[in-house]
């Protein structure tokens, strides 16, 4: 088999997400073992990705912001409305630690691990947000930089 970008070199490895055929020179480009093609692919995802995430967390921060309406101080609605925003990052962190028992609660049961788990993502999502904020900002970062590295060699 030849590798898929340089058909004169042996391929001695194969793309982890295609299969194509990959030159040594091909297979040592990335920390994994795949081919410009997929990566570029996976950059675009992750970029998506934490598009998406922020598409999630501005509207939530919103809903905080004007939840209190005009009984609250501005700077009390910021708080409220940053505290809204790390909402998905709570319950993202407690999906992971919960303990599939819950499945089988009465409805009153459900009612009140929701509630509970509502109130819980509000304050985990709360130390979470900054830290998610600026991973998604490295993870966005590389993404755009493997694309760049990518279209500037096909060039």
């Amino acid at each position: 088999m030849k590798c898929h970008d340089h058909n004169d070199s042996d391929a001695v490895s194969q793309c982890c997400d295609c299969g194509r055929g990959l030159c040594p020179q091909c297979t040592n480009k990335w920390s994994i073992i795949i081919c410009d093609a997929c990566n570029y692919q996976r950059a675009e995802k992750e970029k998506k990705e934490v598009i998406k995430n922020i598409y999630i967390t501005i509207p939530l921060f919103f809903v905080g912001l004007f939840f209190l309406s005009n009984s609250a101080s501005f700077v009390s609605r910021i708080i409220l409305g940053y505290i809204f925003a790390g909402l998905p990052w709570g319950w993202s962190a407690l999906n992971k630690i919960t303990p599939n028992v819950f499945l089988f609660l009465p409805i009153g049961g459900w009612v009140l691990y929701f509630v509970i788990k509502f109130m819980l993502s509000l304050l985990i999502g709360a130390f979470a947000l900054p830290y998610k904020a600026f991973k998604h900002y490295k993870t966005y970062e590389e993404a755009k930089k493997i694309q760049g590295f990518i279209k500037s060699n096909a060039s």
